[in-house]
């Protein structure tokens, strides 16, 4: 075969009908769960612009993980999983979540 039948065409692209090897897909979301932490990015959240918003706290499945003060919400390290749940759902113009890998623990 040649290196241009393994290719991929502009119309296949973005007609969405070619379908990557398996060695190109992306690692599923449970795959990355526990491996990194939300992190609300002030600058960008509704929530701190005076505005009402607690989608991500609405939205997330533990309980605990994002904590409301005074209608701003702020994430709790050690109990946030990493889902990735609040960057799917929030709705601010830039997304205001971003999800960044945990730090690795020093090895004794």
């Amino acid at each position: 075969m040649s290196a241009i039948a393994n290719t991929i065409s502009r119309r296949q692209w973005l007609a969405g009908v070619w379908n990557p090897p398996p060695t190109m897909s992306p690692e599923p979301v449970s795959q990355l769960a526990g491996q990194r932490v939300a992190v609300i990015q002030g600058r960008h959240c509704l929530a701190y612009r005076s505005l009402f918003c607690s989608t991500c706290v609405e939205r997330c499945p533990v309980e605990g993980a994002i904590d409301v003060h005074e209608g701003i919400p702020q994430v709790v390290a050690s109990v946030c999983t990493g889902c990735g749940v609040c960057h799917d759902v929030c709705p601010a113009p830039q997304n205001a979540v971003l999800m960044i890998a945990t730090p690795k623990a020093p090895n004794p």
